[in-house]
This record gives C-alpha cells, sequence and structure tokens, in this order.
C-alpha cells in the first residue's frame, strides 16, 4: 500500500478540489494517499493556518455536542472529529488558535484542532461554573521556549487567575478595581478595570501595575453598559458601551498616555460575541468583511446580525440579552445550533518575561 502511494500522482487541480471537501482530520489523513498530496498539503495548510479570516464556531444542537467552523466569505464548513469525540465540555473561548473549555471538575482542556494539539490543566484553585461563558479567557505562550500563560476571569469572582506552565500552578491576582477585560499586545498582557483603567499584568509576581493616564473616561457597570479591551494593528482600543444601542471607542496613546475618543472605526471591522466578547480586525475587506462594521453573533436568537456605519458615525447596533445560565448548560438540548464565537487561527499570542517592569 506504501509502495502505491509512493507512486500515485495526482493533478494539482484535482488536489485543490478534494481539499475544499475534506475537514480538519480528513486533511491529515489524507497524506498517505498521493505522494504529492504531501507537497500540496503543505503549502495549503501553511496559507490556511496564515489566513486572517475569523472562522465563526457553531456548537450542535444535540445532547452529544459537536463543534464546526463556518468561513461566511467562502461559504465553507470544517468539522473536527477531536472535539467532537470529547464530552462533556463547556465551552469558553477561544484564544491563540484553541478552543479553551472546562470539565466537571474544574479542570481546563485546551484543543488546536487546526494543528491537533491538545492540553489539559487541572485546576483545584478556584471553582469553575460548569456552563458555557462561565469564564472569560486568554492563552498566551513565552517567547523563544515553550512554555505558557492560561489567564482566566470568572464571572461570579473578582479575582484573576493564571495559570503558569513553568510552575505547574495557578497565580491568583487580587485588585481594588475589578478587572473585566484583558488582552495581548507587543508581547505584554494589557488589562482594563471596570472603571477603564489600564494596567499591566506582571508575569513575575501576582501585581497589576496600572498606568499613570493622563485622563479617563466615566464609566458606569450597568446590565447592559460595560468596558471592554481589544488590540488591533498595534494599538489598545477601550470600548465603552453606555447602553444596548450607544458606544464610543477610543484608542490608548501610549506615548501620550491619553485616551483618544474615535469618530468612526475607520478601517477596522468590529466584531462581538456572546458574553460581551470582542475582536477587531483592520483592512477587513482582506478577508471578505467591510471597513466602519460591527459583525454580531446574537445568540438570544440564533441570528448572524451585521450593523454598518457611515463615513462620519460609528454603526448603529442593538445588542440582544443573553440567554439565561441553564440555556448554555452543556447539558441541555437546543432546538436550533447557536453559534458560540469566532475563532482567528492566525493569532498567536506571545509575551515576554522581560519586558515585565513597573510603570
Amino acid at each position: 500500500m506504501k509502495k502505491v502511494a509512493e507512486s500515485c500522482q495526482l493533478p494539482w487541480d484535482l488536489l485543490d478540489i478534494i481539499s475544499r471537501m475534506l475537514d480538519f482530520d480528513d486533511l491529515f489523513e489524507f497524506g498517505s494517499v498521493s505522494k504529492n498530496w504531501r507537497e500540496f498539503y503543505k503549502i495549503y495548510w501553511r496559507n490556511f493556518i496564515a489566513s486572517q479570516e475569523p472562522l465563526l464556531i457553531q456548537r450542535s444542537s444535540s445532547f452529544k455536542q459537536s463543534f464546526s467552523f463556518i468561513s461566511l466569505p467562502h461559504h465553507k464548513v470544517f468539522h473536527s472529529k477531536m472535539i467532537n469525540n470529547l464530552f462533556p465540555l463547556a465551552y469558553q473561548g477561544s484564544s491563540s488558535g484553541y478552543l479553551i473549555m472546562t470539565q466537571p471538575d474544574n479542570s481546563f482542556i485546551l484543543i488546536n484542532p487546526f494543528r491537533r494539539r491538545k492540553m489539559i490543566i487541572n485546576n483545584s484553585a478556584f471553582k469553575v461554573v460548569f456552563s458555557c461563558f462561565a469564564c472569560r479567557v486568554l492563552l498566551a505562550f513565552s517567547r523563544c521556549s515553550k512554555e505558557f500563560f492560561l489567564v482566566v476571569l470568572c464571572r461570579d469572582s473578582d479575582n484573576l487567575y493564571v495559570y503558569q506552565s513553568r510552575n505547574l500552578g495557578w497565580v491568583t491576582y487580587s485588585t481594588p478595581e475589578k478587572v473585566i477585560d484583558f488582552v495581548v499586545l507587543h508581547n505584554t498582557i494589557y488589562v482594563v478595570t471596570d472603571k477603564a483603567n489600564i494596567g499591566i499584568l506582571s508575569l513575575n509576581s501576582a501585581n497589576i501595575n496600572v498606568l499613570q493616564l493622563k485622563s479617563t473616561p466615566d464609566v458606569i457597570s450597568t446590565s447592559y453598559s460595560h468596558v471592554r479591551l481589544v488590540s488591533c494593528d498595534g494599538h489598545l482600543l477601550v470600548l465603552n458601551f453606555i447602553s444596548k444601542e450607544t458606544f464610543s471607542v477610543y484608542k490608548i496613546d501610549l506615548s501620550t498616555m491619553d485616551y483618544i475618543k474615535l469618530e468612526t472605526l475607520g478601517d477596522i471591522a468590529l466584531f462581538y460575541a456572546p458574553r460581551k466578547k470582542y475582536y477587531a480586525m483592520s483592512n477587513p475587506h482582506m478577508w471578505g468583511y467591510e471597513n466602519n462594521y460591527v459583525y454580531v453573533i446574537d445568540l438570544a436568537y440564533d441570528k448572524y446580525r451585521v450593523y454598518k456605519g457611515d463615513d462620519n458615525k460609528m454603526p448603529k447596533l442593538v445588542l440582544s440579552e443573553v440567554p439565561s445560565e441553564r440555556n448554555l448548560s452543556p447539558g441541555v438540548s437546543h432546538s436550533k445550533q447557536p453559534y458560540l464565537n469566532r475563532c482567528f487561527r492566525h493569532l498567536h499570542y506571545e509575551v515576554d518575561y522581560s519586558l515585565d517592569v513597573i510603570i
């Protein structure tokens, strides 16, 4: 059989057609079919991983969950048997190409379906409610090593928890103000508090070093109003949602240490996912999206909505209420297949211990 595979040659046009019909796992296994497939596969997969197009993550409605990844511009749906064979799991988020999920025993399972990698992190440091979106998560890797960090913020806790693989343990961060979001920019983990203050998460101690900004916007935390942090095109952006329909966007100028209010999103597209998770993409037209648009996953109605801005104003949008905790539980059957999030497969966050300095 091996000799047959070595001598078999298929036209590249045919290989391209075949690749469009295969799922992730099939792409890995198809290498034994044809000799020149392996060469084609390396090029195809390198381009696939490098693509900045966000994939829409969809969960099945059956009791035994399965996950699909949808390319809207290319009308392509991928499935992953690697994820589907693991059960029960509660989806928490996507970061650095990994899907991050929890099990009933509080452990975290990190799965990269694009590279067929899986990591398990045991956890006895804190309790995680076994439901989808019970916590916010961020996965980052140390530069020039295989070490990694998992940042976790549970909805029912004021503490921030960070797992460090080099110590095989969790570190608890306690702060005067509640941390509500975090991102990686320039190999540094930045956080934002419910008062719109910006800080840097220390990797060598359980401290958050607050930036001395010249000004901060007035923010009020209610059931609808909230503050979030995103990184895009080398900048920190702070989103201040005043209501379900009104929001402001600020850029943090780290050279002047000040907030700068933006009148439009410019050449940026904003993506909203359930539980007030946001992503931003510059030059979105390169990947099938538009400038100054907001793309919303409406979990309450199982819809995917698009809101357009004009040349001088931010897009107008309406954010629906997220379904109750019970409706997000992993073991509850759904009549529809909800969209959970977006996965930016090309993003691989890296952090640097040497940048851990006091501001």
